[in-house]
């Protein structure tokens, strides 16, 4: 099992065994805190990227996560049948996805669907709403 796999194993038992409102402060007091955990989940969602899905297509999603400690900004550029996932902001976004640190976690691990997120107001799009929805459809 690679390192990332590990990790990312290790981070939906926690957030399978943890109350919703004590996840965060259980991953601060981890080593590389909630950097870390979104580091792994935003690794994993890479991995995930099909580029036959994406047929040729490229773009921009831009991540806003909403932490007790501020805005973690991730990116995931797809270009050239490749994606890449980076921390920091991409003035050539397509969409920016606004969402809380646990939330995220939820659609990571599988707890919650981007759908649903995105009906009850938990997931935020500006920007080109059309193009978020293909990260459904460009990831396994």
């Amino acid at each position: 099992m690679s390192d990332l796999e590990t990790r990312f194993k290790e981070l939906v038992a926690l957030v399978d065994a943890t109350a919703k409102d004590q996840v965060e402060q259980q991953l601060a007091e981890r080593p590389g805190g909630v950097e870390a955990a979104l580091d792994t989940v935003y690794e994993r969602l890479a991995s995930t990227f099909n580029p036959a899905k994406a047929n040729g297509e490229s773009g921009v999603f831009q991540y806003e996560v909403a932490t007790a400690a501020g805005v973690k900004e991730y990116y995931l550029a797809v270009a050239d049948g490749t994606c890449a996932v980076g921390h920091g902001t991409r003035d050539d976004a397509n969409v920016v996805i606004g969402v809380k640190l646990i939330d995220m976690l939820l659609m990571a691990t599988g707890k919650l669907s981007g759908q649903k997120a995105f009906v009850t107001g938990k997931l935020k799009l500006r920007g080109n709403a059309f193009f978020g929805m293909k990260q459904g459809e460009w990831f396994d």
